[in-house]
Order: structure tokens, then sequence, then C-alpha cells
């Protein structure tokens, strides 16, 4: 990230948007425009590169191949193959985990996410059977619903 891109938008923009975006525009449309647009990814960056695709990595085609784990309760999904999936990089929640340890059985333990101010039971058809291979926890949600939970290695 350069140093502009640390400090102040408004100057960011002058070295990023061209000349003539600050001459001529009685209203400061385009100005304020380029303005956001250099303003917005310094703010929120997680937004900003929240594409969907997995960033380059060992584990990329792992998380792109990853399918929900209640895919044969629903065998409608099979007539869309993406609706097999657990979703994209985009959709993954950067959240707090607790777990109810049920005696080490798949899926017996309890797992908890923090979401929306409280703990949410993720429910068992919902969690993936193998671990995340970057040792992570990985929860995946869609229209604030629970998709796909990926349990770290090692556990909590």
């Amino acid at each position: 990230m350069s140093s502009c891109m640390s400090h102040r938008p408004a100057a960011c923009a002058r070295r990023f948007c061209p000349p003539s975006y600050f001459s001529g525009d009685s209203e400061g449309r385009t100005r304020l425009m380029c303005i956001l647009a250099v303003a917005i990814p310094i703010a929120f960056p997680n937004i900003a590169l929240a594409h969907g695709d997995w960033p380059e990595g060992p584990h990329k085609h792992w998380f792109e191949t990853l399918q929900r784990p209640d895919n044969h309760l629903h065998p409608y999904r099979q007539s869309d193959p993406k609706s097999l999936f657990c979703c994209g990089a985009a959709d993954v929640v950067k959240t707090k985990f607790k777990v109810e340890n049920a005696g080490d059985r798949y899926p017996e333990d309890v797992w908890y996410a923090w979401l929306n101010g409280e703990w949410t039971r993720i429910p068992p058809e919902k969690i993936v059977q193998d671990h995340a291979p970057d040792g992570e926890a990985h929860l995946f949600l869609l229209a604030g619903t629970i998709q796909c939970f990926v349990r770290p290695k090692g556990g909590m």
C-alpha cells in the first residue's frame, strides 16, 4: 500500500484520478465519485478485496472444490452444480467459535459461532467432515444462513 493510500483519500484521489475530474465540474459529482472510489477500499479493505475468489496458495483448490455436507438431503441441488459447493471466499465470515465436547466423535460435538451478538448453534448437517487444511475455522454464510462450517485442525 502506498503511503498515500494510508492517509488522506482526497489527496489519493488527486494522485490516482485524472486531472479533468477536478476542474470544471460545478456540482463536484465526478470529483466525489473519484474520491469515494479511492476512499472505500481504504476504509473497508475487506469489502474491497472480497471478490469471491480464493487467494492463490496451497489450499486454493481444496476450498474451491469444497462441497456442502448436506447435499444428500437436497437432491434438487444436482440440477444446479454451483449450488453443491460451500460458496466462495467472499462468503466466509470471520468470527469467534466455541465447541462443547461430546467425546471427540464427529458430528456429536456441538459447535457455535458468534453471530449477530449471540452464540448461534451450527447445525450438524452443515459441518464438513474434513478439517480445514490451513488449520483455521471457516464459516460460510449466504443470505444470513449457515451453508458450511469447516472445523479447524486440532479443535479450538
